[in-house]
């Protein structure tokens, strides 16, 4: 069953990569009354990239060291406003005993296992604030872990009347339009939970695409861009994942999007393509009749970008990249 009927309008409000920061998830649920927008969709990499540990002293005050940067705070409000800090950047702050620190640095799986948690719980409270801000709403909110995303995260999400997660799924939003979701990924140097070979997305790509009633009208929400666009340009790294210098002394650029996301793009040119995972890629481009978009993403600065999308029966009316 669609959510909306057969000649409304639908506005979209798409961001991607948050990457930990409560200050801009709040921000997308935010969103959808702020715009305006009917349906809400994050498209991936929700999780942040470390934790932090906050070291307990002698005296009872707590030591972080973060980019070379050292923190001393006292218990209470400034451990807490540290705290807060951290995790808006998309960090994971964790109070410690010196002899935790030490069995952290003796045993590495004990800080993956400790990663994975702290990841979940995020979320869990992230699924809470979401049903919480959209209660008594119409607003529909669809979600997807991304390649950079554990699977401990996936137990956490909520299905609600509001929230869904839509990773690898076919959704209806309204009688014109469908959408299928992946949040995987072509390999990476980083060796991510849900890296996958470009032969096995193309296959979790084409089993939904192939489902499809009318794919001219359908939005590929494929968190990885396609490969050779606007999109996918991002500094290409050396065998230490050290960014290589150009000739001009910048970054030498490379594409690293998807083949298999192009190829299907290609062959099932869809009315819209939401994408994202190149942070630095905000851009918009088309391939064929297919617009392609990917917001970029700003969150260690507490910035949400995001793109507003107003769809009518056939046709995309305008989109609009925000900030803020």
């Amino acid at each position: 069953m669609s959510l909306f009927g057969n000649n409304k309008k639908i506005r979209i409000f798409f961001t991607t990569d948050v990457h930990g920061s409560t200050v801009v998830f709040k921000k997308f649920i935010n969103a959808a009354k702020f715009y305006e927008a009917q349906i809400i969709i994050l498209g991936g990499d929700m999780v942040g990239k470390m934790i932090v540990p906050l070291v307990e002293q002698a005296d009872k005050s707590f030591r972080a060291n973060y980019l070379g940067k050292v923190y001393d705070v006292k218990m209470g409000e400034e451990l807490e406003h540290l705290e807060q800090n951290l995790e808006n950047s998309g960090l994971y702050p964790l109070r410690l005993s010196p002899e935790e620190v030490r069995a952290f640095d003796e045993d590495k799986s004990l800080v993956e296992k400790r990663f994975g948690q702290l990841a979940a719980e995020r979320v869990a409270k992230w699924m809470q604030i979401a049903e919480d801000r959209l209660k008594g709403t119409d607003i529909k909110c669809f979600i997807q872990p991304g390649n950079d995303d554990p699977y401990e995260i996936d137990s956490m999400f909520i299905e609600s009347e509001h929230v869904k997660n839509v990773d690898e799924t076919i959704v209806e939003l309204d009688d014109n339009h469908e959408m299928i979701s992946v949040g995987a990924a072509n390999p990476t140097p980083w060796h991510c939970p849900r890296d996958l070979s470009e032969d096995e997305l193309s296959r979790r790509i084409e089993l939904l695409a192939n489902q499809l009633k009318n794919p001219k009208n359908a939005i590929f929400n494929l968190h990885v861009p396609p490969f050779d666009t606007n999109l996918d340009s991002a500094p290409e790294l050396d065998q230490n994942l050290t960014p290589k210098l150009s000739l001009s002394g910048g970054f030498k650029m490379a594409s690293v999007g998807s083949k298999a996301v192009r190829s299907a793009i290609e062959k099932y040119q869809p009315l819209l393509g939401i994408h994202g995972h190149i942070h630095e890629s905000r851009s918009a481009q088309k391939i064929g009749r297919t617009m392609c978009i990917n917001p970029g993403s700003e969150y260690g600065e507490g910035v949400l970008r995001g793109v507003l999308i107003d769809l009518s029966k056939d046709k995309i009316e305008n989109y609009t990249f925000t900030q803020g």
